[in-house]
């Protein structure tokens, strides 16, 4: 091939970094430069991307199967990619109307982190959860509980507790019916959880990160965290090796389990579409050295022969975790649906059930506007 330069835009964080420092490898035996023009968390690219306009000044970039739909316009499809070893769900989570736009990196799902020399039983249900969290809590060196207060953090546990409460956020009609006594079990968690002192009060303004340390440095006895981070956990320098475990997250009222779910995938734009070093760096990026780099760390693999090999030789409690992981993957994932506006239903579902969780305004109030401010995106979508 001949000498080319790739510009890439990539999130950034704990979990995903490591893959990159594989990049170099790829410049020498490619003969391609790779220039990393943007790296940031994901609130940071998805508003970095929304700025470009029409016309990104990027060949590859990092983006997810939530947001792709808003991203559309920017992207190349990608028909002649060899994807047969991807799991049929996880390439169809990256399709916009029939057609591929991205290539799979990890499917991303929480499961229910508890320190075991605090918790002897991780809870089953959300009430359960809050109640252990209230009394496991030895603020300020220990806390009941770690989450994400805003952005899709905050979307996010609030859509686990929402549908596990039998409340909607995606009808059929899309406009959220969540003014219900669903909804207001599912914020009345987060008050409880967060008014208690169960929940750090700083936690109000952390992202996925912020939450992970907290855990990871033993600040707190439990945290809903993804599969990116179990390394980290797992690490000789973390102060919580040896002394958690994961669980199935908590059921809802009815015995329900929702796991907030996607896929975080690389996609060429449509400069990138017509850049060979592009296309071959989107193929060294999701080859399956690097899935298998990523699995090392804790992601759960989307391709058949990576997973089939991280299987065969996880230790005890590696593969009773992938277990727990394909129990939730099969029965217990919710997905957003592919919307144009769906950042627009994640800021305004944050927004007020983190004014809810701080008491800044009453529940019914928060779920009212929620309604509200759904009905028309919708309508403005229509």
């Amino acid at each position: 091939m001949a000498h080319t330069s790739v510009r890439a835009a990539l999130i950034s964080g704990g979990m995903y970094d490591r893959l990159y420092e594989r990049i170099p490898e790829f410049e020498r035996e490619a003969g391609v430069r790779v220039e990393i023009a943007f790296r940031g968390n994901h609130p940071e690219l998805n508003a970095h991307l929304a700025a470009c306009g029409a016309e990104a000044p990027y060949d590859l970039v990092s983006t997810h199967t939530k947001y792709a739909p808003s991203q559309q316009h920017l992207l190349a499809t990608l028909e002649d990619f060899d994807t047969g070893d991807f799991f049929p769900r996880l390439l169809e989570m990256a399709s916009i109307g029939g057609a591929l736009y991205a290539i799979p990196r990890n499917i991303d799902l929480r499961l229910l982190h508890y320190r075991t020399d605090a918790i002897a039983t991780p809870p089953a249900t959300w009430d359960d959860l809050v109640r252990v969290a209230r009394q496991v809590t030895r603020a300020p060196e220990m806390y009941g509980f770690a989450l994400t207060g805003i952005e899709s953090g905050m979307f996010g546990t609030f859509f686990e507790l929402a549908e596990a409460g039998g409340a909607r956020i995606f009808p059929e009609s899309l406009v959220a019916e969540v003014n219900n006594p669903g909804g207001r079990w599912a914020l009345g968690v987060l008050r409880e959880l967060y008014g208690s002192g169960a929940v750090p009060p700083a936690a109000a303004g952390w992202h996925y990160d912020e939450a992970h340390q907290c855990f990871r440095e033993g600040r707190a006895a439990m945290t809903s965290d993804w599969p990116g981070y179990w390394g980290s956990y797992r690490d000789p320098s973390s102060p919580v090796r040896g002394r958690f475990a994961v669980a199935r997250m908590p059921a809802g009222p009815g015995g329900r389990v929702f796991c907030y779910a996607g896929s975080h995938t690389f996609a060429l734009t449509r400069a990138g579409g017509r850049n060979p070093g592009a296309r071959e760096l989107l193929r060294f990026l999701t080859a399956p050295e690097q899935q298998a780099l990523e699995a090392r760390q804790g992601s759960v693999a989307v391709r058949r022969g990576v997973m089939e090999r991280q299987r065969s030789t996880a230790a005890e409690d590696e593969a009773a975790r992938l277990d727990l992981l394909a129990h939730s993957i099969e029965h217990d994932l919710i997905v957003p649906p592919k919307l144009p506006y769906y950042p627009r239903i994640e800021e305004i579902l944050w927004r007020n059930v983190r004014a809810a969780m701080l008491g800044e305004v009453e529940i019914p109030e928060a779920l009212a506007g929620i309604e509200a401010r759904i009905a028309e995106c919708v309508a403005d979508a229509a």
